[in-house]
């Protein structure tokens, strides 16, 4: 007959941890409160700074003498963008914003202008928040200098806000264009293609960029000091031609088009502990199978109240994680709040196990743990691998140490 005692006492501690699991996830709902606070508190210095910024334009809108309105879109268009990034604080959070000087040029063609029949002609420039924009903005037009006024210019395809002003009726020649805005933003900034051939450069002093959109850059670096990017986009790629009447609505194939790059910041901090919450039954069970092992090989008694406080100490490590995280970053978060639920263990195991040898065990165990931890999310890309192989390795070793017990107990020599 099997030892009921024992297998009575495997389940019980099975209960327990179970119950400390749940304490740990718990933690993952504080988690999300605090992001959604974090968030919060990014949109309301948005609202004063400027918001994340998407540069929709130049187009020019020709109004037909039958009413209708052809746009017509770049045929050069060239961006020069430096991203000056601070932060912002209020309260515990911060939030990045940045100041950009955006130098724009181009030309139109008067080929593509020309399917147009002339008409009053409106210049748009479409910027998402134009609360940023820091002083007045003149666009050279040929060799002329027209002051741009607010709004899109009733301009449809402009999905945003912008600036606009009536330009001379295009014809004879191509027309170039210029114009410089110093404009305030933040978490990052979009531009769509419109040009025959777009070319978007941005650079600045923020050492954690992420490319989003549509268009990877075609060259990108990436140090210490901060990074640079360089896009080059053909209208061959586009899904919308150069020249279109108002009655066809293209305003979801431009928003899709839109490209850029996001200034990354404190949001990371949420996520990584998020993931590490994720691997709480890991340390749970690990802990729990060590101290099980000493009980089946050493003849020891752990009560399970021990197994409980044990359990606790290794869930509060995710609450210490997370309130630590937001004063000094998560990773000396992480290293202090190791070494603390790790001296806590290990000390109170001293008096459990009867053993410094078997002490310094549970703390190496620990320190394997937490060190593996932050290995896997340092490496997101391998953690599928890495994990399993460590499964099995643990697995390994707890076959090997278990090989020789007699799991039926002494009644199996009475059988």
């Amino acid at each position: 007959m099997p030892n009921y005692r024992t297998t009575g006492k495997l389940f019980g501690v099975a209960f327990i941890g179970g119950l400390c699991l749940i304490a740990s996830f718990l933690v993952m709902g504080l988690v999300y409160e605090r992001e959604s606070r974090f968030e919060e508190v990014q949109q309301e210095i948005a609202k004063t700074w400027g918001e994340s910024q998407v540069i929709s334009g130049p187009v020019l809108a020709i109004r037909e003498q039958s009413g209708a309105v052809v746009y017509v879109l770049p045929d050069s268009l060239n961006y020069q963008v430096r991203l000056e990034p601070e932060i912002r604080s209020r309260g515990i959070f911060r939030s990045v914003v940045y100041t950009t000087k955006l130098s724009g040029s181009g030309s139109f063609s008067v080929k593509d202008i020309a399917e147009a029949d002339s008409g009053q002609t409106i210049f748009s420039l479409g910027v998402t928040d134009t609360r940023g924009i820091g002083k007045q903005v003149d666009l050279g037009w040929d060799k002329n200098k027209i002051a741009l006024k607010p709004g899109a210019g009733d301009n449809p395809i402009i999905p945003s806000s912008g600036l606009n002003t009536q330009i001379p009726s295009p014809q004879g020649n191509n027309h170039t264009f210029s114009f410089e805005v110093i404009l305030n933003g933040s978490e990052g900034i979009k531009f769509l293609p419109l040009g025959r051939e777009t070319e978007v450069k941005i650079s600045s002093l923020w050492d954690n960029p992420k490319f989003t959109g549509s268009y990877l850059p075609v060259e990108r670096d990436i140090n210490s000091d901060g990074f640079s990017a360089i896009w080059r986009i053909s209208s061959l790629g586009r899904t919308y031609p150069q020249v279109w009447s108002s009655n066809v609505n293209r305003i979801e194939e431009l928003n899709k088009s839109a490209f850029g790059v996001d200034l990354l910041g404190g949001v990371d901090l949420y996520t990584q502990v998020t993931r590490s919450i994720k691997y709480a039954i890991l340390f749970i069970t690990t802990t729990f199978i060590v101290f099980a092992l000493f009980e089946l090989l050493s003849k020891l008694r752990i009560h399970p109240v021990q197994y409980l406080l044990v359990g606790v100490a290794l869930a509060m490590f995710y609450l210490l994680l997370l309130s630590l995280s937001e004063y000094i970053g998560f990773g000396l978060a992480y290293l202090i709040s190791m070494l603390m639920i790790a001296v806590l263990i290990s000390s109170y195991c001293y008096k459990i196990l009867g053993s410094m040898k078997r002490t310094i065990i549970v703390f190496g165990a620990l320190e394997l743990l937490y060190g593996y931890l932050y290995f896997n999310l340092s490496t997101e890309d391998h953690a599928l691998l890495f994990g399993s192989l460590f499964l099995f390795t643990m697995l390994v070793v707890v076959m090997y140490l278990t090989r020789n017990i007699d799991w039926y107990g002494s009644q199996s020599s009475k059988s």
